[in-house]
Formats: structure tokens, sequence, C-alpha cells
């Protein structure tokens, strides 16, 4: 890890919890500051507690589904640090049920969270960046490579963020701004927990080579490597970290 990182600011946003909250420590661990937000804003400022280099912001909940609520997060953040160059996303959110049996309001929050809140929260991030550049990772997953079964929407969600980064990656390459993303495979986190039972995680593990669910320490690693300056040729893609459910797509 190079020291000028460390020089750099960072935006976490889904950072309560599992992914998110792993990714906020990782990069205060590497002494960069940085900001988080969550719709549980208790959980965020319990965060902020735990590591002098994590600053909550927003006093109250945010949600990553209101264009307006990024627009202003972005702005309290760049306020806040005095600068801004790395905004990592972690919002993402399904059940695991038949798509017949599904409503349209079901399809609409699923799109919602994840897509249309990566398209909100890049718009704030790249006029924040236009001028000076940096980078911006959302959160895909493997289901938006291959499609999953009872996560019909959320796969066509998740492939849109993957559409998403390459077409923005592209724009604004000029202006110094690289955006890429993560795809996760199956996690332990509190989403993961919530899908619940046993039998359905050992099926979903059959699938993966390495035979295990990811932790997310793991997929933390991914974002912050990505999202810093290391990787300051990548742009444009999308990294699976899944124990090789998607070698093959």
């Amino acid at each position: 890890m190079t020291d000028v990182n460390t020089s750099k600011k960072a935006l976490v946003v889904g950072a309560a919890s599992g992914i998110g909250r792993a990714t906020a420590l990782r990069l205060a661990s590497m002494g960069i500051t940085t900001a988080v937000a969550d719709l549980n804003a208790d959980a965020v400022r319990e965060l902020a507690k735990e590591n002098e280099h994590i600053v909550g912001v927003g006093d109250a909940a945010w949600d990553a589904t209101d264009p307006g609520a990024c627009e202003r997060l972005v702005e309290e953040t760049v306020t806040t640090l005095g600068r801004l160059d790395h905004v990592i996303s972690t919002v993402g959110w399904t059940a695991i049920t038949p798509f017949l049996e599904e409503t349209p309001e079901y399809w609409r929050k699923i799109v919602d969270l994840n897509l249309m809140s990566g398209v909100y929260l890049a718009a704030a991030a790249g006029r924040a960046l236009r001028d000076r550049g940096g980078s911006i990772v959302l959160t895909a997953s493997e289901a938006g490579k291959v499609g999953m079964s009872g996560e019909s929407v959320y796969s066509a969600a998740k492939g849109g963020v993957i559409a998403l980064v390459k077409s923005l990656a592209r724009e604004w390459a000029r202006h110094g701004i690289r955006v890429n993303a993560v795809a996760p495979g199956i996690s332990a986190t509190p989403l993961l927990e919530e899908q619940g039972g046993d039998a359905l995680l050992e099926k979903a593990i059959r699938g993966v080579p390495m035979r295990r669910v990811g932790r997310p320490e793991e997929i933390a690693a991914a974002l912050t490597f990505i999202a810093l300056d290391d990787a300051s040729y990548i742009t444009g893609q999308t990294l699976c970290v899944g124990g090789g459910l998607t070698m093959t797509s």
C-alpha cells in the first residue's frame, strides 16, 4: 500500500454492518479518514467510536433511494472532510422468492435499492470529483453476472450496476474519475442470515468451487484495493469475489 493513500478522504455508504462496516474499518486502519453513512444512523454513530479515522455524516438515517439525500450527503462529506477522493457504496438487499409470487411494488423496491441508489450516488459523487478526479466503487453481485433463481429482479438490477460502471468509466475518464464495481458471491453478512436456513446455505455453497461463504473482510479488501491509488490504471471493471463461482461466465 502506497503512502499517498493515507492523505486521501473516503466515503462509505451502507456502513452499518456487514461488508460496508468491514470496508470502513479497513480504510480507517490504513489511516484514511473515512466518512460513513447508512439507513441505520445509530449503528453508524457506534461505528464512528471504534476508530479515530471514522467520521459519521448526517444526523439522521440516510436513504440511499432518495437522490436529494445522496446529493446532500456528498456535499456534507466534502464540507466535513475538506475534500473527497473515494466513494464506495455497499448498498444492496433482496429476498429469495419465486418471480411469479412477487409484486410490482417489490420489484420497484429491489430496483431502487440495488440499481437506482448507485445511479443517485454516482451522480452526486461525479459532480464532486469531476474537477479533481477520484474513484467511485459500487457493489454489484455475482447474481448480476450469471442470474440467480429466486433473485430475478435483483440479478437484473445488479447487472445494471455492472453496465453502469462501464458506461460512467468511459464518460468520466477524461475527468480523472475511475468507476468500478465489486461483485460479491455468497457472503457471511446479516442479509445471508436474514434469508435463513442451513439447507439453503448448504445448497448455495455446493455451487462455489472453494466450498465456503466469503467473509465481509474479504469483500472489503477488494473494495478498498480497487478504490485506492494502487489500482490507478483500473476502470470500468467488475471484480468478482465469490470463491470462483463465476470463473467461467
